[in-house]
Formats: C-alpha cells, structure tokens, sequence
C-alpha cells in the first residue's frame, strides 16, 4: 500500500517531493494512474502519509488535487480518495 498526493502542476509536485526529501522522507515522482489523472499527470508517491501531511500543510500548493490511498490486489490497482 501507498499513497499518491496529486497535482495539477509538475511546478508543484515537483517542489512538494522536494521538501518532503529535506525532511526524510522517501518521495517519487511518478505518472498519475489514468482513472485519477487530473493536470499535469505528475503525482507524488509515499508511504508515510502522516509526514506527508503535515509537510503539505507547511506551503500553498494551490495545484494540489487530491490525496488517494493505492493498494494492489492480484495486479490490479485499487485507489481510494481519501
């Protein structure tokens, strides 16, 4: 399971990974999955979601559309907004 924090600018997915890197946290960059994609089609891909909050909450992503829980079953993808 992981989480993906979507945006629609590559500006801002690119800076939220950024900081969320300065503090510790392991972040990518990857393509949004087509049933959620919004934008740009850059999303954020983490495992801590708490850290990932709270880093969210420090800046204005004005761009940011959503943060959606991903669990694969069996090869398929299962995403829920959270």
């Amino acid at each position: 399971m992981y989480y993906l924090f979507a945006f629609r600018s590559r500006t801002n997915a690119m800076k939220f990974a950024q900081s969320l890197k300065k503090e510790g946290i392991k972040a990518e960059v990857v393509a949004t999955p087509h049933v959620i994609a919004n934008g740009c089609g850059l999303s954020v891909r983490v495992m801590n979601i708490d850290v990932a909050r709270r880093v969210l909450s420090y800046s204005r992503y004005a761009t940011f559309t959503g943060l959606y829980q991903v669990r694969s079953y069996n090869g398929t993808l299962n995403i829920t907004k959270l």
